[in-house]
């Protein structure tokens, strides 16, 4: 590879900040989700089988700033999971992760 600032690609994360509101409950957080090569997006969007709830756990990695009745909330799989029983939960970390891939943050 050429371009030496591109292996840091590899490992890195995209910060996310959501704030939404589902089911009458507001949902404020950071996602930290995994980068891709635009074929690993092609990949992963268009895996035969593929639910949203399956693109969240394999690009969603941790978050920061989830707050539950006053107290952080840590990130593992087993909250993931819980979150991810619901449809509407699901379908919109699969689109932010997804649309994450595409985002380009200027800087001054």
């Amino acid at each position: 590879m050429k371009l030496k600032l591109l292996n840091d690609l590899k490992t890195a994360l995209i910060s996310a900040p959501l704030n939404f509101e589902f089911g009458g409950l507001t949902f404020k957080f950071t996602a930290k989700i995994k980068l891709l090569t635009h074929s690993e997006v092609q990949a992963v969007t268009t895996r035969e089988g593929a639910e949203d709830a399956d693109i969240v756990r394999e690009l969603l990695v941790a978050w920061d700033d989830f707050i539950d009745e006053g107290k952080p909330v840590p990130f593992d799989k087993s909250t993931l999971d819980e979150l991810l029983v619901y449809g509407g939960l699901a379908s919109r970390l699969s689109v932010e992760c997804i649309n994450a891939q595409y985002r380009i943050t200027e800087k001054n």
